[in-house]
């Protein structure tokens, strides 16, 4: 297995995009403008309710499920076989940039791929994170804002379900744990419920439970800052990435 430097990601994330994974900065969200309008009015009506949020230490526990990547400053990262369905080509090692940490994956070889191992710095802040989610989960939102000031809208998945209210991080809160619940539908494996809690236990939840659960929390001193998984109409797949709450060095 070649060891390949970061920059292979940043080819990856080309494709990306490419494939249908739609970020859009704070100005430009032009493939998803109405779920853009609708989810900057309800994190607007949110603002003031995440000032009032309080709660104990919170972040998911329990074991670790699929294949991914912990620390030691390398990752792997999944590539899909031709056509983006059916399977994952021989897994790719790549170099993480500092404080950044990838986690096991949860669902099904489906779907196109995506990845915001490009896009997600240590340091960064998590503004926000919302779901469109019915029977299944069909996407998920996450609104970050890098060291240098720039605001963007992480988005995976698809249109279908409903868009709900936003969860919103107040001064000092950062997402630390996630859940995500595993389930057939059309004889594909496909992410059916998940949730992310912060360590001030507050949570945002979509989907429907099943008895295939797993679950990942933040290394010490990180967040969550992005996301590696797969996607089509609905969410396929998904895995977190980590990123250090203070600038890595």
């Amino acid at each position: 297995m070649r060891v390949l430097h970061f920059v292979l990601a940043i080819v990856t994330v080309s494709v990306s995009i490419y494939n249908g994974v739609s970020i859009a900065a704070r100005t430009a969200l032009k493939s998803d403008a109405k779920d853009y309008i609708a989810l900057r009015g309800n994190i607007a009506n949110a603002e003031t309710d995440s000032e009032e949020r309080k709660g104990g230490v919170g972040g998911g526990r329990g074991g670790r499920g699929g294949r991914g990547g912990r620390g030691g400053g390398q990752g792997r990262v999944y590539r899909p076989v031709a056509g983006g369905h059916g399977g994952l080509e021989e897994e790719k090692v790549v170099d993480l940039p500092p404080g950044v940490h990838v986690g096991p994956i949860f669902g099904g070889p489906h779907g196109g791929h995506y990845t915001d191992l490009a896009l997600v710095k240590s340091g960064q802040k998590v503004l926000s994170i919302n779901l469109r989610a019915g029977e299944r989960v069909d996407a998920i939102y996450l609104t970050i804002l890098n060291p240098s000031g720039e605001e963007t809208i992480l988005f995976h998945g698809g249109h279908g379900g409903t868009l709900k209210t936003p969860l919103v991080l107040g001064k000092g809160e950062y997402i630390t744990g996630m859940e995500a619940h595993e389930g057939k539908h059309n004889k594909r494996t496909r992410i059916q419920y998940v949730k992310f809690i912060t360590n001030l236990g507050n949570s945002i939840e979509g989907g429907t439970q099943t008895k295939k659960i797993g679950t990942d929390t933040a290394p010490n001193g990180c967040q969550l800052g992005g996301f590696v998984g797969r996607s089509g109409n609905e969410l396929d797949q998904v895995s977190a990435i980590w990123t250090s709450i203070q600038p890595a060095a």
